[in-house]
């Protein structure tokens, strides 16, 4: 039975639950009668202490915690529009989610209650605590590199800016191209590939109204960009806006391998308190699920975060994935209004050279590689 959330400290785990000692300093948001239920040692503070005499967690209350937040069954504004959302200039929308997140930021309270602003890996957690395990060591994890990309001017960016920095650093990309909105140039595409990188699909044409049509329009969205996805070998999907429904993902299972639509955490957008809480792939509704595990580079600016606290958040969240064993997922925009601009492709430079120097911590896939090792 689904129950509220608390939030937590981790201050000791014990030496049984080994797998999940990287969670110790660590908050998480934890379903509210586990602690008691399962003879976690929880103080009025908050303090959280796993003992020798602690019960493993219940396998649903893993599955719970994930799918508290994964969807996002209401319509937002956007998708109520009599025309799409993207007539408007790119200019104008990014300032008014500017204005909408700056307003927004100190209330993180209110639009991420579930799961927590920037990283909530709650889910991950108790997964680590639902048996008793040894220690492991700590191998490299995949770190996903991934772009969507909207516009030409965001497609001929990928090209000549971010994938000559993303090849030197051993780095591979996956690129979610929305296919039925734009003139897309099929040469360029056809050569991104053919330098290695991977070429998902973005939607329709990035209305936001695929995951809430009715099944037979829906159905008629998802199958039109099917000719595009075959000619490049785009075997995995993500929904614009990150805008995702049951019916949206139980669609997307016979078309696509996988789908990277769920954020860990959502935060603001696109809307208040969406997200699994973990870092980790999971089979929802028939289909693989690659979460968007870092913090978006939309969300970060709109919320008013500089490039410089950006490229320190994404840095710290990577680590902590890292030391977590989940999957690093980060999405970008090529566009100068998000990370095409001199100063946040700085930011993405600055996290692709960190990565860079820990082999130890981090190696480069494309989603389709860790997919397709699942």
């Amino acid at each position: 039975m689904s129950t509220g959330t608390i939030d937590v400290r981790v201050t000791s785990v014990s030496d049984n639950y080994a797998w999940a000692s990287w969670a110790e300093g660590q908050r998480f948001k934890l379903p509210a009668d586990l602690p008691t239920r399962l003879n976690w040692r929880l103080t009025a503070s908050g303090d959280l202490a796993i003992e020798r005499g602690s019960l493993p967690a219940p396998p649903a209350s893993i599955a719970e915690l994930r799918l508290r937040a994964a969807f996002t069954e209401q319509p937002p504004a956007s998708s109520l529009l009599p025309i799409s959302y993207q007539r408007v200039p790119g200019t104008v929308r990014a300032l008014i989610g500017s204005a909408i997140g700056r307003w927004n930021r100190g209330q993180a309270q209110r639009w991420a209650a579930f799961p927590g602003w920037p990283l909530d890996l709650s889910a991950d957690l108790l997964f680590d605590l639902s048996c008793p395990t040894q220690p492991r060591t700590q191998e490299p994890v995949p770190v996903v590199l991934t772009h969507d990309i909207d516009s030409a001017e965001g497609l001929k960016n990928l090209v000549e800016r971010f994938l000559p920095v993303e090849e030197s650093a051993g780095a591979r990309s996956t690129n979610f191209v929305v296919p039925c909105a734009w003139p897309v140039d099929e040469g360029l595409v056809a050569a991104i590939v053919g330098r290695g990188h991977e070429i998902g699909v973005h939607g329709y044409d990035h209305s936001n109204l695929t995951p809430f049509a009715d099944a037979g329009e829906r159905r008629r969205r998802l199958d039109a960009p099917l000719a595009f996805a075959n000619r490049h070998g785009g075997a995995g999907y993500r929904a614009p806006s990150l805008l995702r429904t049951r019916a949206l993902l139980r669609d997307l299972a016979s078309r696509y391998k996988y789908d990277s639509s769920i954020p860990t955490s959502g935060g603001l957008f696109p809307v208040p308190n969406n997200g699994c809480a973990s870092a980790r792939p999971w089979l929802v509704e028939g289909i693989m699920e690659l979460p968007l595990s870092m913090p978006r580079d939309g969300s970060l600016r709109f919320l008013g975060y500089s490039p410089d606290q950006i490229a320190t958040l994404w840095i710290e969240c990577a680590d902590l994935i890292a030391r977590s064993h989940g999957i690093v997922v980060l999405l970008t925009h090529c566009e100068r209004r998000f990370s095409g601009g001199d100063a946040m492709f700085g930011a993405y430079r600055r996290l692709l050279d960190h990565m860079q120097s820990r082999p130890d911590l981090f190696v480069f896939r494309r989603a389709i590689d860790v997919v397709d090792v699942l």
